[in-house]
């Protein structure tokens, strides 16, 4: 059977409107977005609509006919931009008016055949086409078309069996069936409304005529509480936007797209609401919550890349990324802790927070607030959706509570396989976070993670450089010094091999300053060189504690053990066999007085004398172990000895 002898069986054809199929093409329009809705039927030479919504013409030629491409197809077609397929592109309501471009019909399959369309136009080309969900509803609609004929069909059958008045009655009984099974059994929300006036005609809120079962789990009510209730009494405390901005259709007749939060329930939905007549309007919506989550979570993590990226002291990334992730999942408060040594306890910086919420700026014991220490070591995420009935949290449920925290995050970052610091996020009321929720905080903990390390790697390398400009810089003075003092009155082969070992004991001390990124040396370490360059170490005996001394400070005590270690050589205990040197350093005093000394004693040498002229040696030993004194120096028939004093503090000074 051809598509005119299906079309034949349903006498529909120049019949007048009825609300079924114009509430079918309203429902279309609004579900797609589209201005152009037609229930269009094929006959031999032309394409009729019985129903139709933004479309003037009542038929057209067949020529003109795009829903002819679905009944030949007998499937759903979709054409993005009718000027650029080949079957449209040369169609008069394409190439003149009303200029459409956008197609989108569902065929009318009858148990006959196939006899028209049901169809979305727009104006302007979609590139991506229907979504899957706004396809499957204008197939669902079609389909809700081909049951209204058949109830036509089932109508005209009932004239003929009975007298007239009773087939009146039993058409309308199908009707309101077919109807009600038609909205009920949608899977997107649907609400039959209507606007209540004032005594000046002003809209002022609107009352629930019909919902469907879709829109009780939507918004969590049961429909049976919502028939006949106004939604300011059903919802208390929803926007005022949701009551008047919908209602609006109403006096307008222009449908209005939605897409907005009910605080109240803290869910997202899209939509429309169109005007069906009288005060009367219809809202067709469903559910975008996890949609409108997911990107602003992606925003948020472009908008955190470009901080990441741009700003500068640490303080300034954490303050500013903790905003754009507090914001991002909604949260009362996030911020960024640093874990000490032994990650006992947690430093935790000011971070953000919503204006209601106290500061939890400081330092804190993991153990105080219940068993999160163990998952963060081990790089595992904390999460809690309600810390008094978590039974990791539950016991410690007071100190939360000082915090006004009820869910908790604790994100780990980690350094080197170590778990070093901590992104911290708390909501003040119980909450479920999501897979999407938990995604985004790793991924942000991940990028704050790369971003800190890069700024203290910056950080280090600005000290380091600070650092070897400083030194060289007093490095180039002291062999100035060292060569002014040395070569002043003797530039002979004797000078000059003095100053070249006394420069030889400046680079010793440089190389132990850089073996530790010139941030110092030890004691121990330093003398060490000093002695094995000198071929002494041997013929020494070390002993004391380990001291990490400055960098001032090892220039200056290199220096002055070269000069001690060379008069030794010359004049003292190692001129002769079997002499040998004790070198002892210790600790003395408390807090800031706390000293450094050092006692240079010289064993089985000759007698000593003073020097009978002052050169730099001497001075060098004068000036003792940081360059400003603190030095005594004793010449007796045992031997030469020595004692050197330092406060620590200016010891360890960089």
């Amino acid at each position: 059977m051809d598509a005119l002898e299906a079309l034949q069986k349903y006498d529909v054809l120049d019949t007048g409107p009825e609300q079924g199929f114009e509430d079918i093409v309203a429902l279309a329009a609004q579900i797609c977005r589209a201005p152009t809705s037609l229930v269009s039927l094929l006959d031999t030479d032309r394409q009729w609509f019985k129903a139709r919504v933004g479309f003037d013409p009542e038929q057209t030629s067949l020529d003109q006919s795009v829903c002819r491409h679905v009944v030949e197809a007998a499937k759903t077609v979709v054409i993005t931009d009718l000027t650029a397929d080949p079957r449209t592109r040369d169609n008069t309501l394409v190439t003149g008016g009303p200029r459409i471009r956008f197609y989108a019909g569902a065929p009318l399959a009858t148990r006959f055949g196939v006899i028209g369309a049901l169809c979305i136009i727009d104006t302007i080309p979609r590139p991506d086409g229907l979504t899957a969900d706004e396809q499957q509803a204008l197939e669902r609609l079609a389909r809700q078309v081909v049951a209204l004929l058949e109830m036509r069909k089932d109508a005209a059958e009932l004239r003929r069996a009975l007298s007239e008045r009773d087939a009146s009655e039993a058409a309308e009984r199908v009707t309101d069936r077919r109807w009600r099974d038609l909205y009920r059994n949608m899977e997107q929300g649907f609400i039959y409304a209507r606007v209540l006036r004032d005594e000046d005609g002003q809209i002022f809120d609107w009352r629930y005529e019909e919902v469907n079962n879709a829109w009780g789990e939507l918004v969590g009510i049961d429909p049976d509480d919502a028939r006949g209730k106004t939604i300011r009494e059903l919802i208390p405390g929803i926007e005022n936007e949701w009551v008047m901005e919908l209602a609006a259709v109403v006096d307008t007749h222009k449908p209005v797209h939605f897409t907005r939060q009910v605080g109240v329930f803290n869910r997202w939905y899209d939509g429309a609401a169109q005007w069906i007549g009288n005060d009367d309007f219809t809202v067709i919506f469903h559910e975008v919550t996890a949609r409108v989550e997911e990107v602003r979570r992606r925003d948020a993590l472009l908008a955190l890349g470009d901080v990441l990226r741009n700003a500068g002291e640490i303080t300034d990334v954490i303050a500013e990324a903790s905003c754009i992730v507090g914001e991002a999942v909604e949260a009362s408060r996030a911020t960024f802790g640093e874990m000490d040594h032994n990650r006992q306890r947690i430093r935790v910086a000011s971070g953000w927070a919503l204006p209601n919420m106290p500061s939890i700026e400081g330092d804190y014991r993991f153990d105080d607030y219940g068993q999160m220490r163990p998952y963060l070591i081990r790089g595992e995420i904390f999460v809690v959706n309600d810390v008094l009935t978590d039974d990791r949290t539950a016991n410690e449920a007071s100190s939360w509570a000082e915090l006004q925290a009820r869910a908790v995050i604790n994100v780990p970052v980690r350094e080197h396989g170590r778990t070093t610091a901590v992104l911290i996020v708390h909501r003040d009321t119980p909450h479920s976070w999501n897979a999407g929720e938990l995604s985004f905080l790793r991924n942000a903990a991940d990028r704050l993670e790369i971003a800190i390390a890069r700024k203290r790697d910056e950080e280090r390398q600005d000290v380091v450089n600070g650092e070897i400009a400083h030194r060289l810089k007093n490095a180039l003075a002291m062999a100035q010094a060292i060569s002014n003092q040395t070569l002043r009155g003797d530039a002979s082969p004797k000078g000059l091999e003095a100053f070249g070992h006394r420069l030889q004991a400046l680079g010793m001390a440089h190389d132990a300053l850089t073996a530790d990124r010139w941030k110092g040396a030890t004691l121990g370490d330093m003398l060490a060189n000093v002695l094995d360059v000198a071929g002494i170490r041997d013929r020494c005996v070390l002993s004391g504690p380990k001291v990490e001394m400055g960098a001032r400070a090892a220039l200056s005590t290199s220096l002055l053990t070269h000069e001690l270690a060379t008069n030794a050589l010359k004049y003292g205990a190692l001129s002769v066999e079997g002499g040998t040197v004790d070198i002892a350093w210790g600790l003395a005093g408390e807090a800031d007085a706390v000293q450094l000394a050092l006692d240079w004693t010289e064993r089985g040498g000759p007698p000593a004398s003073p020097p009978t002229r002052k050169g730099f040696g001497s001075r060098l030993i004068r000036l003792g172990l940081i360059g400003t004194g603190g030095s005594d120096v004793r010449y007796g028939q045992t031997g030469f000895a020595a004692s050197f004093r330092a406060l620590l503090a200016q010891v360890e000074q960089t």
